[in-house]
């Protein structure tokens, strides 16, 4: 699969960075906040604390410049990096970390009906745990789309990907996360099979 093809590569953009230009870093810049700042909104309460915590995530990546390593993007890194700016947030407000985990791990209408009507704690441990066995680009997919809610075409941007090669992903997660639960236990396998594939 063809990956979106870019006349400028972020690791072009990133060396001129380096170099001192101001108008690379907002390439980068303009390329990646839109989406950044959709995530932050979703996790933050106000849209004072969006904007400091996203102007946080872009000065810690100027002065990382000389200590990234990356290929052809660099949405992966900021993402990673927003969150983590995220958590640092409430851990300085000095609140648990529950606040921001008590939200639905898989915030789809169908799972949301099931979480509310069945007791599913079970099922999202075992999820949980698969997941963190999935390849890192699977795993970093299937969370922009079920946590974070990005679309296909939202991650596709972000990632640098092509929109079928996102879509692809998450389906193979999905199969993945059946298979596993299958073997494990038919009874959560009985309730993931009422979640769909993938949007």
């Amino acid at each position: 699969m063809n990956e979106i093809y870019s006349p400028i590569t972020d690791s072009k953009l990133i060396i001129a960075a380096r170099e001192g230009s101001e108008e690379a870093f907002r390439k980068l810049y303009e390329r990646y906040w839109k989406d950044l700042y959709k995530i932050a909104c979703r996790r933050l309460p106000s849209e004072e604390d969006v904007k400091d915590v996203l102007q946080e995530t872009f000065i810690s990546l100027w002065k990382n410049l000389h200590h990234i390593s990356v290929q052809d993007n660099i949405g992966g890194y900021l993402y990673t990096s927003l969150r983590n700016k995220i958590f640092n947030y409430y851990e300085r407000k000095q609140l648990r970390f529950k606040t921001l985990m008590n939200q639905p791990f898989y915030p789809v209408e169908s799972e949301n009906l099931i979480y509310s009507v069945l007791d599913t704690k079970e099922l999202k441990v075992a999820i949980s745990a698969i997941i963190k066995e999935m390849p890192s680009k699977m795993k970093e997919i299937y969370l922009l789309s079920k946590e974070e809610q990005l679309t296909n075409a939202e991650i596709a941007n972000l990632l640098l990907l092509a929109p079928q090669t996102v879509k692809n992903q998450i389906h193979q997660a999905v199969s993945r996360i059946r298979v596993e639960l299958k073997k494990a236990n038919p009874l959560l396998f009985s309730l993931f099979i009422l979640i769909p594939p993938g949007r």
